[in-house]
This record gives structure tokens, sequence and C-alpha cells, in this order.
């Protein structure tokens, strides 16, 4: 189990009721109140926070830009995307390996040869 601390971000803590009031989705098991600033996002593992985090951005795009739901969907995809072991898991995950490895390929591939064309013939 994952648990991600929402740090308090704003003037008022994002708590159970937003989440209720605004209709906002729930991460997959669920929300608990730590005293009187801490609220915690619990999760089954790493890849369903970053499924999370997704699916929060996409709802970013499609809320007004003066509602207050904008503030709160921002604070949690924040302190998600900022807690340690997303940013650790994202780093090392395979797929993010993979196209890290395209990449230097690509880059590979793309580098000018060491041998240059001088009057008609190849020179080191």
């Amino acid at each position: 189990m994952l648990r991600i601390t929402l740090p308090p971000l704003s003037p008022k803590r994002i708590t159970f009721s937003d989440f209720k009031n605004y209709h906002l989705p729930i991460p997959s098991k669920g929300v608990k109140e730590r005293g009187k600033k801490n609220t915690v996002l619990v999760f089954d593992n790493e890849y369903d926070a970053v499924v999370y985090a997704d699916q929060l951005e996409e709802m970013v795009t499609t809320v007004s830009k003066t509602s207050p739901v904008k503030n709160i969907l921002r604070d949690l995809i924040t302190s998600i995307r900022n807690d340690d072991t997303i940013r650790n898991y994202v780093e090392y995950s395979s797929i993010y390996t993979w196209l890290k490895n395209c990449v230097k390929g690509i880059r590979y591939a793309m580098k000018p040869s060491r041998y240059a064309l001088k009057n008609g013939k190849y020179t080191l």
C-alpha cells in the first residue's frame, strides 16, 4: 500500500468532504485524514497513483479557470507527482527506460560520421 500525504499547499486544506462536494474521483484505497493538518491519499501501488494523477490532469482541462476545483486538482496532482516514491517509480519504470534507450539509439544514428568527405574522398 502506498500513502501520499497532502501537504497544506493552499490556505484551506483538502479534506474528504472536498472529494464528495466536488465529485472528485477517490484513490483506489481511499482518503484518510490525519489530525487537523494532514490528508493522506492511499493507493494499491505506484502505478495506481500515476494513473490517478493522469486522470486528474485530464479533469483540469475541462474545469473553468475560476472554479475552486481547479486549485484542488492542481494541488492533488502536484502532491502526487512530487512524492519521492512516485518520482523513483517513473524514473526506473520499464517504459521510461525503454524510451530513454530509444532516444540514445536515435541520437547515435544521427551523429555525423567521423569520416569527412574532402575533395571526393573520405578522410579521417
